[in-house]
């Protein structure tokens, strides 16, 4: 296990080297070989993102160890990350931090942090909900693609790496980064609708469902039906103006794999400033 590469060709992915690690608890292992694998994988991204977390490069890294001993804790337990593990660490990061400069050790944060932190915490109430709501349906949908898809998507419009570096992590070709994300983004768009639409209450918003999907594509609505449908369908008015701004966030991305990450992307969504 040891000799296997981090990334790259025939590397395992992050949920089969979760599924390792479990078994390597269950059996008394006190260094996981699998746990290795993630830690080289993962700590660099996340250290990097510890830094822009907090203002002293000591506390960056006790915060970067730390997101790592509170996942490897998690996944002994039976929780913990069930796809890619990047999103989930950088999550518990952004915890961690918050925790650690509200409590005895007082980290410092960083302005663009603390500027987020602030906001946070005075935003309206009634809109931090309907945020909330929104976030939540938008991970639901996330975590329901592949997790391939899901990598591909963190990578490239999250964390706007290369090409050729998600190539190297999907043991492809950064041609085939690109197609692979194409594909990703459109089911992404297809769960967000679907999850929008399974507590539609009638047979109706369901018939129009692919109409909405197809109209977002094309970049308006055609048809007097589904026109007169969304002046009298709130919910399915929200739903396409939801997926509207999805696809206009996603359209950031262009075809050489060099996207602009935006929050509407991001299932796991942080200060603008606080992404690398």
């Amino acid at each position: 296990m040891r000799g296997l590469s981090a990334t790259g060709a025939g590397a395992p992915s992050d949920q089969e080297l979760t599924g390792r690690l479990r078994e390597e608890y269950a059996s008394g292992a006190t260094s996981p070989a699998s746990g290795d694998i993630l830690y080289r994988r993962h700590h660099q991204a996340t250290l990097s993102y510890a830094r822009t977390c907090c203002r002293a490069l000591h506390d960056a890294e006790d915060l970067a160890s730390e997101a790592f001993i509170r996942t490897f804790q998690a996944v002994r337990s039976g929780g913990g990350p069930r796809g890619p593990w990047r999103p989930y660490l950088l999550t518990v990061v952004r915890h961690t931090a918050l925790e650690w400069s509200e409590g005895e050790r007082q980290i410092l944060l960083t302005a663009d942090f603390e500027s987020w932190r602030q906001h946070a915490l005075t935003a309206d109430p009634q809109w931090h909900l309907v945020a909330r709501e929104d976030r939540q349906l938008l991970i639901r949908s996330f975590r329901r693609l592949p997790e391939r898809w899901q990598t591909v998507l963190w990578h490239t419009l999250v964390e706007e790496e290369p090409p050729q570096r998600v190539a190297a992590l999907l043991g492809i070709s950064p041609s085939g980064v690109t197609s692979l994300a194409f594909r990703a983004r459109e089911g992404l768009r297809e769960s967000y609708l679907q999850a929008h639409l399974e507590s539609a209450a009638n047979e109706r918003c369901r018939h129009f469902s692919a109409m909405i999907g197809a109209s977002v594509r094309r970049g308006g609505v055609r048809g007097h039906a589904l026109a007169r449908h969304l002046t009298e369908c709130a919910f399915c008015a929200h739903a396409y103006k939801e997926l509207r701004g999805l696809n206009a966030a996603m359209r950031t991305a262009n075809p050489t794999g060099n996207p602009t990450a935006n929050s509407t992307a991001n299932p796991t969504a942080a200060p603008a400033g606080a992404r690398k």
